[in-house]
């Protein structure tokens, strides 16, 4: 039987869906690929254990592979055994037991941590409700590119107000891209920067890992 875990969205993540939602509605532009994520964690029991899917356990993964989710994060915050977050961080480190180096071992997927020692059901239950809570989970999907609600608002400060040599030469973009996003500015949504000559898979990859950078350089 299927156990949904309830998603508590927050406010800019509302918002953002809330336009998503007015804009695709009279949408009719077949050349921008556009999906929204579910908002329900999905669990099902197949032969051993859990396994939680949709795009839900993307944030799973994004969580437990970040060098700064250690231990005490993962007992005191996610609320998980610190047995099971001991053997958690061990995997992700490797055999010398320090992030960043060769022997890494991050989690490809979602089975790859299901199989660790004393994960089950409800450290996975844990563990995407701590991945909702930080707002790792994407909520939209364009072009192939997911995106979570704060990149989403970061990638939009970013090509609304960066001049054309951050986006040209700081953001990697094609010239092509940087003056087709400069000169088709101000954007309300990603559906729009999307649909603008140059701008495909890579650019939007580009921009949202460029664009939580140069907003913390602001702040």
């Amino acid at each position: 039987m299927d156990l949904i875990v309830p998603i508590t969205r927050l406010l800019l993540k509302a918002t953002v869906l809330f336009s998503l939602f007015a804009l695709l509605s009279g949408c009719d532009d077949p050349s921008v690929s556009v999906n929204l994520v579910p908002d329900r964690v999905y669990i099902d029991e197949p032969d051993n254990g859990a396994v939680v899917s949709h795009d839900v356990g993307r944030g799973v993964l994004a969580l437990v592979n970040d060098p700064l989710t250690d231990v005490a994060f993962l007992d005191s915050d996610c609320l998980v055994d610190v047995r099971a977050a001991e053997r958690i961080v061990a995997h992700r480190q490797g055999a010398d037991a320090l992030d960043g180096t060769a022997d890494d071992d991050p989690f490809d997927n979602l089975v790859e941590l299901d199989d660790i020692a004393l994960v089950g059901e409800q450290t996975l239950l844990l563990l995407a409700e701590a991945a909702q809570r930080l707002g790792l989970v994407p909520v939209l999907e364009i072009e192939g590119v997911p995106f979570t609600a704060d990149e989403v608002a970061n990638t939009l400060a970013l090509i609304n107000h960066a001049s054309l040599e951050v986006l040209d030469v700081d953001a990697s973009l094609d010239v092509r891209a940087a003056q087709s996003l400069v000169y088709g500015r101000p954007f309300e949504d990603m559906v729009n920067v999307a649909a603008r000559p140059f701008v495909g898979p890579s650019a939007l990859t580009s921009l949202k890992w460029f664009a939580a950078g140069w907003i913390d350089g602001l702040q």
